[in-house]
C-alpha cells in the first residue's frame, strides 16, 4: 500500500484518539449541526436503500441507521482492521476492510454512497469518486463530506509552533488536499451529471479551559508525524499545555474560538 494509506492504518489502529476528536466536536462547538443528520436529508436515504459507508471511523452512523430502522443492506468499508471490527459489532451491518480507490463491490450494487471525512486521507481522491459512481445504480446518491478550508487555524499554529520548537516539522494539514472550495469540482468531474448539490455548514470550537484544546491536539499527533515515543510525547504535550496557558492569557473573556465546519455534496449517478 501506499504510503498515505500506512500513515492512515497507523492512525485508525487505535480508535480512541477519533473518539476524543468526536467528543470535542459534540461538546465544544458553538453551532449544533448534525452531520448525521445533513447526510441522511441531503442524499435522501430512506429505510430501503442498499447503502455503503465508505471510511465509517466508530460506525456511529451506521449505528444511527440500523436503529431507525433501516432494512435495506448497509455495509462499512474502511482501510483500518480496527474500524472494520468495530462495524462488524452492529447488528444490520456488514463490513470489510478495503481500499475506497478499489471497492470490493460490483456495478450498480447500492443507493446510496456515503464519504464522510475520509476522501483527504487518500492519495487519489478522484478514483475514490469514481469508484463510488461504478458502484452506483443509475439515479442512486452519493454524498461526501470534508471539511470547510483552513479549519482549525488557531490550534494550527499552537502545534506547529511546539513541534517546530522539539524539532518535528508540522505536516501541511489533510484539508489541503480536498475541502470544501475544491470537493464540489472533484465530485463534478467524477459523475459528470451536471453541478452537484452543495450544503455547507460554518461553525466553530469554543473553549473557556486549555485542557480540551491540548486533548484534541495530542489525538491527532500520528496525524502529524510525531514519533510513537512515549517520553517524547509527553514532553510535547506538557509544552502544548504550557502554550495553550499562556495563549488563553491573552484571550479576550478568557475564551478560545476557532473556526471550523464542513460542506457535503451530494451527486446523483
Amino acid at each position: 500500500m501506499t504510503g498515505m494509506i500506512n500513515a492512515v492504518d497507523r492512525e485508525y489502529r487505535d480508535l480512541s484518539p477519533l473518539e476524543i476528536r468526536i467528543q470535542t466536536h459534540q461538546r465544544y462547538s458553538e453551532a449544533t449541526h448534525d452531520i448525521e443528520a445533513d447526510v441522511v436529508e441531503q442524499a435522501a436515504i430512506s429505510t430501503g436503500d442498499p447503502l455503503l459507508d465508505v471510511g465509517p471511523g466508530t460506525g456511529a452512523f451506521l449505528a444511527r441507521l440500523a436503529a431507525a430502522g433501516h432494512t435495506a443492506p448497509l455495509f462499512a468499508l474502511d482501510f483500518s482492521a480496527e474500524s472494520a471490527a468495530t462495524c462488524g459489532l452492529i447488528p444490520g451491518v456488514r463490513a470489510a476492510r478495503g481500499d475506497a480507490q478499489h471497492l470490493p463491490f460490483a456495478e450498480d450494487a447500492f443507493t446510496v454512497v456515503t464519504a464522510r471525512h475520509m476522501l483527504y486521507h487518500l492519495d487519489d481522491p478522484a478514483a475514490a469518486i469514481t469508484e463510488a459512481r461504478r458502484v452506483l445504480r443509475p439515479g442512486g446518491r452519493f454524498t461526501v463530506a470534508v471539511n470547510r478550508e483552513s479549519p482549525y487555524p488557531h490550534m494550527l499554529t499552537l502545534l506547529r509552533d511546539v513541534l517546530t520548537a522539539n524539532g518535528i516539522p508540522l505536516l501541511p494539514p489533510v484539508d489541503d488536499k480536498v475541502h470544501g472550495g475544491n470537493l464540489p469540482d472533484l465530485v463534478a468531474r467524477g459523475f459528470d451529471t451536471g453541478e452537484p448539490r452543495v450544503l455547507r455548514r460554518d461553525n466553530a470550537l469554543v473553549f473557556d479551559d486549555p485542557e480540551p484544546v491540548v486533548r484534541y491536539l495530542t489525538s491527532v499527533f500520528t496525524l502529524q508525524g510525531v514519533p510513537e515515543d512515549p517520553a517524547l510525547r509527553q514532553a510535547i504535550t506538557a509544552d502544548l499545555d504550557a502554550a495553550a496557558r499562556a495563549r488563553f492569557r491573552t484571550l479576550p473573556g478568557g475564551l478560545w474560538r476557532d473556526p471550523k465546519g464542513y460542506v457535503l455534496v451530494t451527486a446523483v449517478a
